[in-house]
Formats: C-alpha cells, structure tokens, sequence
C-alpha cells in the first residue's frame, strides 16, 4: 500500500516539475520572440533612416553622401530594388562604372521583368565619358531588352535611335525619330535629329522644318522633356554639342543657317565615331 502511495506522490511530483519547466521554456520563448521582432521593427526603421537619407543627398546632387547613405541601407536590405537601382546611378554619376554595373545587373536577377535595369546598363555602354566601356552593340541589346519589356517608355527607343545614328544606319534612324517626333513633338533632341535626317535624306523643307522647331525649343529651354534621362544626361553623345551649338537662336533665318548647322552636326558625328573606334 505504502509502495502505491509512494508512486502516486512521485507521479505528481514529476507532472508537477514537467509544468513548471514547460511555463519556463515557453516564456523564454515568448520572450527571444518579442526580443527578434523588437530587433526587427528596429533593423527596418535603420533601413529607412537610411534610405530617406540616401535619397534626399541625391536629389541634392551630393552624391559621395548619398552612396554611403545607400550602402548602410542595402547593408539591412541588401535586395531592395530601389536602393540597387539607385545606388547604381550615384556610382555612374562618381564614376565608379564597374559598382554600378554590378548594382544593375543585381536588380536583373532580382526583377528581370524590370525595364529600368536594362535601360541603365544601355546608358552605361554609351556613355561618351566612359569610352573604355563604350560598345554601342551592348547597349542596343541592352536599350531592346527595355523597349521589349515596357514599350510605352520613350527613353529606350530614343537611344535605339541614337544608336542607329552613331552607326549611320540612316534608314532605320528614320523609322525610330519619326515615331519618336509624332509622340514627343516638344524635344529640342528629337526634332534636332530629324531635322538631320531629313537633310540627310534630301528633304530640305522639312530639315527647315524641324531646325526651327529646334531653335524655339532651345531658346525656351525646352530638352529633353518627358524622356527621363536620370543622372546619366552627362553621357548623351549629342546633348552637349546641342547646347553648345544651337545659340544662334532667332539670330538668323533659319532656311539659310540651316545647311551649315548640319554640316556641322555631320563632322561632328564623323569624328565622334573615328575617335570612339566603336563597333
């Protein structure tokens, strides 16, 4: 009899030890989950500290201070599209093309459903101040990539368009910057090429045309609106010669000037394409 007591006490003793060690355990469970959720919510709010800084020094143009601010965010978030993509444009605006080559191409393999990567590493591979990485080729499977992926965006075709003219396949610039000049009729840019093209075709009333569209458009200060060029205007082939040469707004008649303006344009592209030595 004392034996069945004895047992029926320790069967209580030990369902009684198992109670307390399981409320312990399952406590200091509830406890390491709150501690990693608090380390959370506080690792994300770090992240966009972080990244509001990053992008407020961007849009500042202080650009070492913005990528500083953009490393210590992709440190906590290291596949966040946006902060990949921008860090990649802070890194080209420096000059740190192979960081930003790697960024873009990071953001390929994350969203490659995503037009804007492509349409970077484009930029990149026809940046004039970059001409050890200059390879038209790349760009324009680059710039096609984009324009697949998101034909509403004017900014791919656009460059497929310049690209077609550094290698003067004048035929297919033609049928890019006509397209581009019936749904972007307000470009300095765009009705500046087709102006060439036209001359460059014979057509000499509507290189007239489309050189005095040019001029006004200079003159307003009108570029390239509605084409988001980012960070990247500095690498446009034809965007400074355009601001250096077209002065003479209103100045004179335009069917006059307009022979000698491109003329001028036409060296220009010559010379560009000997000392680049692209493909």
């Amino acid at each position: 009899m004392k034996s069945k007591e004895f047992i029926i006490v320790a069967i209580i003793l030990l369902l009684a030890f198992a109670g307390i060690t399981f409320t312990k355990n399952w406590k200091k469970t509830e406890s390491n989950s709150s501690s990693s959720k608090a380390a959370n919510s506080d690792s994300i709010q770090i992240f966009w500290t972080n990244y509001n800084q990053a992008t407020q020094y961007r849009l500042h143009n202080v650009s070492d201070s913005s990528i500083i601010a953009y490393e210590a965010a992709l440190t906590l978030s290291p596949n966040h599209n946006d902060a990949l993509y921008y860090i990649g444009n802070m890194y080209m605006k420096v000059g740190q093309i192979d960081k930003a080559q790697k960024s873009w191409e990071k953001l390929i393999e994350l969203n490659p459903r995503g037009e804007r990567a492509f349409s970077q590493l484009g930029t990149l591979y026809f940046c004039v101040t970059n001409p050890e990485y200059f390879h038209p080729g790349k760009a324009k499977s680059y710039f096609e990539r984009a324009y697949d992926l998101n034909k509403e965006a004017l900014n791919p075709n656009f460059h497929l368009g310049e690209i077609a003219l550094f290698q003067d396949r004048i035929k297919d610039a033609i049928t890019i910057f006509d397209k581009l000049s019936h749904m972007e009729q307000k470009n300095m840019e765009i009705n500046f090429i087709m102006g060439y093209l036209n001359w460059k075709s014979g057509h000499e009333l509507g290189a007239i045309k489309d050189l005095e569209r040019a001029f006004e458009q200079k003159k307003a200060g009108i570029s390239v609106e509605n084409i988001s060029m980012e960070e990247n205007q500095e690498c446009d082939l034809f965007l400074n010669w355009l601001n250096n040469n077209l002065t003479q707004a209103g100045k004179y008649d335009i069917r006059i000037v307009m022979p000698d303006v491109y003329q001028k344009f036409d060296l220009y592209l010559i010379t560009m394409r000997k000392q680049l030595n692209a493909d």
